[in-house]
């Protein structure tokens, strides 16, 4: 009977190791260093939740992310044991700095992001404190690998991802273009848009911009391939290889499931809508996943690079002096405690003190009057048409149900040859944190147009005749405070005042030009009412909106889109005139902010709540 030596047994860990890798003390000294993560980045934490479970198709995998760098940590348990801790002071530094960015970027920049990069600075910062350089050296990796789990801002990936919607839809055309004929029907590709025109049937419209935005799942596919690199690789070359592949693979994978889309189209419209799309976005992970396996095969097969073999031994090592119980009276882990500790309470009772509303509320116009009651028909304008209704899709990447998309056309042009028509858009948002509005310069090229000109912002000339200052504010006139009367051919509220935004006499259109396929020339220009205020910029919006003051946040874009004017400044004339007349019954579509600052409305005004309590 052949029997195995002591020295070629396999190794058991220690039994005074939980997973065979931490002490009981190290493990109650982890938990209560995230008992302090938490209480100072809990903001963070709540929103990411909010915004995984509100797109898991696009961040759903942050919750993964964790997991993932636990098991990086315990796969490398064994090398992590030989390694002594040591107490490294330096490390203190970026836990305090880590904490200062995030307090920066919750009052100040107001960035989530930001915020969640910080979150990880410190997170580092105490890995380096407690465990020294050697220690931190082996941690780095699954540290760094938490960024994954970080929504990044809508801004960047507006940015990162609109030019690889462009290709995924060119990429998926010319592969329907190839099997087109084969399943009977034929395809034609606008920008993001596909038309697939069965034969003998009608073109049926797939807007990757829109109804099919999978480049968001760029972030997933990096993730995918970060986790592949550091648990399948074995040579920091390949872990590289295996990341730059990601976004190639991404855009491929993006190709496959708009050109399964269009198929599916071709049988059944629906499959195109909904969380059917979003499925077989999610399903393409899986061959995703085959690819990066399959690239880290191939390099291992292209350089057969040998292995460093360690004399060290193969089991976990036994609990050190140092890893007892006295780990928890270390001047290290009190210091590190302590300033976890004390800044989350800090953080919370100072921004309390302050009066700072970092969570805001949704509020809505008086009888939550919709945007689309606004008058059809004005002295000087009337609608030609009906209102535009969008689909399904459209309304979940436009983020809102309060919208009107209407046409109008100037009366005294009508007979002429040149008639003045207006494409009038407005939409409502409230309540909503780090969103970026869609604008022109987004959705427009999207939808295949070529941007001209530098895009311009011109000063609307408003009739100011009807303007009054807004009674019982002192200065009001000075702070720019006006109100108007709803004029006589509004559906209702003919009569009444309405408070117009400060300082109405500035308002600015950001006016960009476009020209299509066939070279036609489309201006368009939009501007922001936004608590109270005016913007005419998507990115100054957001800092209007989310004022720090306010418990409630809403801005409401108002966008004209002309192809009958000639020029930036016709199309800031043409809306001065629809706008001035248009503008009261705007301005009832939004809160009057100066009751909402009053604490006079809503009728249960967190203000008025917070000071009873």
């Amino acid at each position: 009977m052949t029997t195995l030596s002591a020295q070629h047994l396999p190794a058991e860990p220690p039994r005074d190791r939980i997973a065979g890798l931490l002490t009981p003390a190290q493990l109650t000294a982890i938990a209560l260093l995230l008992v302090g993560i938490v209480a100072v980045f809990w903001q963070w934490f709540e929103r990411q939740h909010r915004h995984s479970m509100g797109a898991p198709s696009d961040w759903g995998h942050a919750y993964v992310i964790p997991l993932i760098s636990a098991y990086l940590v315990w796969r490398d348990r064994a090398a992590i044991s030989r390694t002594p801790a040591t107490t490294f002071w330096p490390g203190l530094l970026p836990v305090l700095l880590g904490i200062g960015s995030y307090f920066v970027a919750v009052v100040v920049v107001k960035n989530h992001m930001i915020q969640g990069l910080s979150m990880v600075l410190t997170i580092a910062g105490l890995a380096l404190l407690l465990t020294g350089p050697k220690m931190f050296a082996r941690l780095f990796l699954p540290i760094a690998y938490l960024v994954f789990a970080i929504t990044i801002s809508e801004m960047i990936m507006i940015k990162i991802t609109f030019q690889l919607q462009l290709i995924a839809s060119q990429g998926a055309g010319v592969m329907l273009a190839l099997i087109g004929p084969l399943m009977g029907f034929s395809v034609d590709v606008d920008g993001n848009t596909l038309y697939i025109t069965p034969t003998g049937k009608e073109p049926l419209p797939l807007n990757v911009a829109e109804a099919c935005s999978g480049m968001r799942m760029v972030i997933a596919f990096f993730a995918l391939a970060g986790a592949v690199a550091l648990i399948s690789s074995k040579f920091w070359w390949q872990r590289v290889a295996v990341l730059v592949l990601a976004l190639p693979v991404a855009v491929f994978m993006n190709i496959i499931r708009v050109s399964i889309l269009g198929i599916a189209s071709k049988y059944n419209a629906e499959l195109t809508k909904g969380d059917a799309h979003m499925m077989i976005g999610t399903l393409l992970l899986l061959p995703g996943l085959g690819l990066f396996l399959g690239v880290v095969w191939a390099l291992g097969k292209v350089v057969d690079e040998p292995i460093a073999k360690s004399a060290a031994p193969t089991a976990v090592a036994a609990a050190r002096p140092g890893e007892g119980w006295a780990l928890l009276r270390t001047p290290a882990f009190i210091a590190a405690f302590c300033v976890m500790t004390v800044a989350g309470a800090s953080m919370t009772a100072g921004i309390r003190y302050a009066g700072i509303h970092l969570k805001k509320l949704a509020i809505y116009a008086p009888g939550d009057r919709q945007v689309s009651t606004i008058a059809a028909e004005t002295p000087t304008w009337r609608q030609i048409g009906v209102d535009k209704l969008e689909s399904a899709e459209v309304l979940e990447t436009l983020g809102t149900s309060n919208y009107v998309s209407r046409t109008f056309i100037k009366k005294s042009s009508e007979k002429s040859d040149k008639p003045i028509v207006l494409d009038f858009h407005a939409a409502y948002y409230t309540g909503m944190v780090d969103t970026v509005p869609h604008v022109p310069e987004r959705c427009f090229v999207g939808g295949g147009m070529q941007i001209g000109d530098t895009t311009r912002t011109i000063p609307l000339a408003l009739d100011t005749s009807g303007w009054s200052p807004v009674p019982g504010i002192e200065n009001a006139a000075d702070r720019g405070l006006f109100r108007q009367r709803v004029p006589n051919y509004a559906r209702d509220g003919v009569g009444t005042s309405v408070i117009l935004p400060r300082h109405p006499e500035k308002l600015q259109l950001r006016i960009t030009e476009f020209s299509n396929k066939t070279g036609r020339k489309i201006f368009a220009g939009y501007f922001f009412v936004a608590n109270g205020g005016h913007v005419s910029s998507a990115e100054e919006v957001r800092l209007l909106a989310f004022d720090l003051r306010s418990d409630y946040a809403y801005y409401l874009k108002v966008q004209f889109t002309s192809s009958t004017v000639s020029t930036a400044e016709e199309l800031a004339a043409e809306a001065s005139s629809l706008l001035g007349e248009l503008l009261p019954e705007i301005m009832r579509c939004v809160p009057d902010w100066v009751e909402v600052e009053a604490g006079r409305y809503p009728a249960n005004n967190a203000a008025n709540n917070a000071d009873k309590s």
